[in-house]
């Protein structure tokens, strides 16, 4: 057998927002596997980042206020662009060749003990 998966280094780019750091590059994370499937006719094995590059970074903050007067408070969500080089290892489903195998439809009704119901109504 040959060996039929590959690994290639592609530059993706996400974004992603949250309440908090960790939860905005969080939803740019999960994002990379989503560009990568949509792109291609491959079946992805693994997904390495190797480098993470900020694009744009951006915290914004806003007062809160209940009824317009009461419970104050700051909200600040943050919002991150990156460019994320990847090693993708993966199989080129293009690549290779199916057996072609036909098989009967399984519409077909199998009634062996028609013929003999049939011999008795005569």
């Amino acid at each position: 057998m040959t060996v039929v998966n590959e690994t290639k280094r592609q530059v993706v780019t996400v974004s992603g927002r949250g309440e908090t750091k960790q939860q905005a590059f969080a939803a740019a994370f999960s994002s990379i596997q989503k560009q990568l499937v949509g792109n291609g006719d491959e079946a992805i094995l693994r997904i390495i980042p190797e480098k993470v590059e900020p694009l744009k970074l951006v915290k914004s903050s806003y007062t809160e206020k209940f009824l317009f007067f009461f419970f104050k408070r700051t909200r600040t969500t943050y919002a991150v662009t990156l460019a994320v080089t990847v090693a993708v290892s993966a199989i080129d489903l293009d690549a290779l060749t199916f057996e072609d195998v036909t098989t009967p439809s399984t519409d077909a009704l199998s009634l062996p003990n028609l013929k003999n119901m049939l011999k008795g109504v005569k």
